[in-house]
């Protein structure tokens, strides 16, 4: 029974630690703005999957860039877990 308990407690701890890695936790600006030019070009956006995926409709503007303004719609209209 307790190795039971351990088990389930062991997968649960890990599935949440594999949903923060894989992008359950929202990354900031400046996380993805790697050069710090105040920018998020489309390489630095690829390390989110689902930025990387609505970056062209999220670049207003379509100057291949993320403003911190259009970054800023993208995580105001994404949903929360």
């Amino acid at each position: 029974m307790i190795r039971t308990v351990l088990t389930v407690a062991l997968a649960l701890f890990g599935t949440a630690a594999l949903a923060a890695e894989s992008g359950g936790a929202q990354p900031t600006f400046e996380s993805l703005d790697k050069n710090s030019d105040g920018k998020v070009s489309l390489n630095e956006a690829a390390e989110n999957d689902a930025l990387f995926v609505a970056f062209k409709s999220l670049d207003k503007n379509k100057d291949g860039m993320l403003s911190r303004e259009e970054f800023a719609a993208y995580q105001h209209d994404k949903p929360t877990a």
